[in-house]
């Protein structure tokens, strides 16, 4: 993935870094070895559980969306959820495949464990509604196709306000790297027999788990702004 490859570019640059200001083998291969374990054990987890959810969301709208507007044009549910699994997503599409034997009725309750989101539980109950009781889907579906698009607006809000919180923090750690290289160029001559001292190089190992854990509260927190935001049970 693009994401993985920008991380082990980020990891190089840092160890370069590190080297150009502790003139010490060790404290850059530290890094290298502390930044990748992170993020391949721990980090990308939660990237790729965030991802999942997104695309989830996504599909999950389009879905109830698509089916409403079907169902009150052909009234047919098959016709309905045909519409409805329309949609560019690998694991749904994967899915939906295996799922074409069952009943419609069955595939639907399928989905509503793939989704998992209150929204879909919903969308469930309005439909069971209407082919209890009949009547205008539209009209039935009004709260249910404002709650989907309010949780629709909700992520987009939520994906912008991440990368601004990105922004944020690539702009603080970039000036704190660049004030370090600055004394490193700076004042060479004074820098060199500083780095000599233990307690200099133990500076510089702190500084650079500080990046590591700050990199780890931002995955963190952009992992879990969509889980918060959208109401996932």
């Amino acid at each position: 993935m693009v994401r993985d490859a920008l991380f082990v570019l980020l990891t190089i640059m840092l160890a370069m870094v590190a080297y150009l200001t502790s003139f010490d083998i060790y404290i850059p291969i530290f890094v290298v070895a502390s930044y990748l374990l992170y993020y391949f054990v721990l980090g990308r987890r939660y990237l790729i559980k965030k991802d999942r959810l997104t695309r989830r969301i996504h599909a999950c709208y389009h879905f109830i969306n698509a089916f409403i507007i079907s169902m009150s044009v052909k009234e047919s549910v098959e016709d309905a959820y045909q519409s409805g699994i329309r949609y560019e997503d690998k694991e749904l599409n994967e899915i939906t495949e295996n799922l074409e034997n069952l009943k419609v009725s069955d595939r639907i309750a399928y989905l509503r464990e793939f989704f998992n989101l209150a929204v879909f539980k919903m969308f469930i109950n309005v439909l069971s509604l209407y082919q209890d009781q009949g009547g205008n889907i539209l009209n039935m579906s009004d709260e249910l196709i404002s709650e989907s698009t309010r949780i629709e607006k909700s992520l987009s809000e939520s994906l912008i306000e991440s990368n601004r919180y990105l922004g944020q923090f690539l702009l603080l750690w970039i000036m704190s790297v660049s004030v370090l290289l600055f004394i490193r160029f700076s004042i060479s001559s004074f820098y060199v027999s500083m780095s000599k001292s233990s307690i200099f190089v133990g500076f510089l190992l702190v500084f650079f788990i500080l990046i590591l854990f700050s990199i780890h509260l931002f995955i963190v927190r952009f992992s879990s702004i969509v889980v918060k935001e959208d109401q996932v049970e």
